[in-house]
């Protein structure tokens, strides 16, 4: 039990009154003596016994410090204090002396409630990226979205956010977060995986750099892996948090960074459905309508350009096969040279051979994009991407390209499934189709012009033999498909 304290008369003044409430959670919470609250608030006990003692209004980092030791409510003894303070202009101790830390022993394995209190909270990181002041249309999927992050529950269930390449998935991503920040007071936490199969970041070192963000110091930082990532999953259910994980390759990538949070929303974006994760909200982005193409280009080149090359603007769009990042290209280039008719751009968006070449600006291209994703393909997965090449065909389907590569029908439709997770291709409407957009078939023709060591590989004799055997069972299989033809 802790030591008697002098009397405190809470009805003297605001400030006694917050000292004695301060008491009176200690005393509910067992009563300890401050050099054990000390152990779990981080601050030293005379700061603490200080802070109710009632002569004067403690910082919000010892009240918060205080009050999460003795298991009160953080949210509405910080409004509170803020409320006092905002009377008093107090709550400005000269120095408040923290506790030693505890013993790398002594923090529990789970994360520690004992560093997920005091000053840790007080940090409030705000590390999204600009979002695109272009930003149009999504109205239907924001909407979607924003209900899943609403929905009441005992914890808040992630987000995963997935499309093909170039659908705008971290943009959306950062338009949801400005839409729900009013539910995520805390601050905002990010990180891109997107390069970290090739040396960058691994899970526990984000984990590091949350901690940090989130006003760990350094000293207090777990060494153990799985303790930094128990501390870390201990903040994210204590506090109102929105943490978007952009670019994920693959579940492993992303499950450490997972934790029951009650209040914190995590949102995840990927070129992969990533089937292996679990109680998971969906929202999957496909390209443009033709009018939000129209739109975006109206966004950035001028409204006026597009009323009057309606169609022509119409064509590029097309062209660009409504691919957010392909008309964000265009609409920049034609933004960038205001004498020039968007009619001539048309033309040169439509010359096949052309096409990678004229959707760059700056740093930023569509061909770069494509050419990531596919060199991480396997080769039986690059050679299918050749036949969209060949083909020329805005679909595929596995039959069709069993037919083409000499392989088992379950074969070609697992090599088609693990293109759509790399984000070059999508499922059509009609069953047993898969939509090529004009862009990758574009890209697969261009690859397909390169040298292919895989083909190389492979005489030429025995490819054409090869196709010649499956080429009545592919012409008589896609006859069978609704509204199928004998182009695959």
């Amino acid at each position: 039990m802790g030591r008697p304290e002098r009397p405190l008369d809470g009805s003297t003044g605001p400030i006694a009154a917050f000292a004695h409430d301060l008491r009176v959670l200690r005393n509910r919470a067992g009563n300890p003596s401050y050099r054990e609250l000390a152990r779990t608030a981080l601050f030293a006990p005379s700061v603490l016994s200080s802070a109710a003692s009632g002569h004067r209004l403690p910082t919000l980092a010892v009240t918060l410090a205080f009050v999460s030791a003795c298991g009160g409510d953080r949210a509405a003894w910080e409004r509170r204090w803020r409320s006092l303070a905002g009377q008093t202009g107090g709550g400005t101790e000269v120095r408040e002396e923290r506790a030693p830390a505890p013993a790398q022993a002594e923090i529990p394995a789970d994360g520690a409630h004992a560093l997920a209190s005091g000053v840790i909270h007080l940090a409030r990181p705000a590390q999204l990226p600009m979002g695109s002041r272009t930003f149009v249309g999504r109205e239907g999927d924001l909407a979607e979205a924003a209900e899943m992050i609403g929905a009441s529950g005992p914890i808040k269930v992630p987000l995963l956010v997935s499309g093909p390449i170039g659908v705008g998935k971290t943009a959306f991503a950062l338009r949801l977060a400005e839409e729900v920040a009013a539910d995520f007071p805390d601050g905002q936490l990010y990180a891109d995986l997107s390069n970290s199969g090739t040396g960058g970041r691994s899970a526990n070192g984000i984990v590091r750099g949350f901690l940090r963000a989130l006003g760990v110091p350094a000293h207090l930082v777990p060494d153990d892996p799985m303790q930094r990532i128990g501390l870390y999953r201990s903040l994210l259910a204590e506090r109102r948090l929105f943490v978007l994980l952009a670019g994920v390759s693959d579940e492993g990538q992303v499950r450490p960074l997972l934790g029951q949070a009650p209040h914190s929303q995590v949102v995840v974006t990927s070129r992969a459905r990533l089937l292996g994760l679990e109680d998971t909200n969906r929202v999957e982005l496909d390209t443009f309508s033709r009018k939000e193409s129209l739109a975006l280009i109206g966004r950035i080149a001028g409204p006026g350009r597009v009323r009057a090359e309606h169609d022509a603007t119409d064509s590029i769009a097309e062209l660009c096969g409504d691919l957010p990042l392909a008309v964000n290209i265009v609409g920049r280039k034609i933004a960038a040279r205001p004498e020039w008719a968007i009619a001539y751009t048309a033309g040169q968006l439509a010359d096949r051979e052309r096409l990678m070449d004229s959707l760059s600006v700056g740093d930023v291209n569509v061909r770069d994009r494509f050419t990531a994703a596919y060199e991480h393909l396997s080769p039986a997965e690059q050679e299918a991407i050749h036949h969209f090449g060949q083909s020329g065909a805005g679909w595929t389907t596995s039959i069709g390209v069993a037919a083409a590569m000499g392989i088992m029908i379950e074969t070609a439709d697992e090599l088609l499934e693990s293109v759509v997770d790399a984000g070059l291709l999508q499922r059509a409407n009609v069953a047993g189709r898969y939509a090529v957009s004009r862009l990758v078939s574009a890209f697969a023709a261009e690859r397909q012009r390169d040298p292919n060591p895989l083909a190389a590989a492979v005489p030429m004799v025995g490819r054409r033999a090869r196709k010649n055997a499956f080429e009545s069972l592919r012409h008589e299989a896609v006859r069978t498909l609704p509204g199928g033809s004998s182009e695959g």
